[in-house]
């Protein structure tokens, strides 16, 4: 680990209809963790936590760690975590932003 080195949690989160990708939305946690095991359990947590108290199960998809079915079964949400230097963070989070706040990596 280099001097210095934090870490953040960067959530994706895409939904699929007719298994067509209609919206896509990255965002970084707030929280910045010092040891990246600190991170992984974090991630661990949240996502037992979605699976016991929420209608998410494990995604059969590669991409993604977590998926919701809707009622139909045409329109699914999945999450993905992923850990990332803070620095990094900060950059991809600068990038999927324009100046006026909005977001540009939005496929809806």
């Amino acid at each position: 680990m280099r001097e210095g080195t934090s870490y953040r949690i960067r959530l994706t989160v895409a939904v699929y209809r007719e298994k067509r990708l209609v919206y896509r939305n990255e965002m970084n946690l707030p929280t910045l963790y010092v040891r990246r095991s600190e991170c992984r359990a974090h991630v661990k947590k949240e996502i037992e936590n979605r699976l016991r108290n929420s209608n998410f199960f494990l995604s059969p998809r590669v991409d993604f760690d977590l998926v919701r079915y809707a009622d139909e079964a045409s329109c699914n949400t999945y999450l993905r975590y992923r850990i990332v230097e803070a620095d990094e963070a900060a950059v991809l989070a600068e990038k999927d932003f324009d100046h006026s706040g909005m977001s540009l990596n939005q496929d809806a």
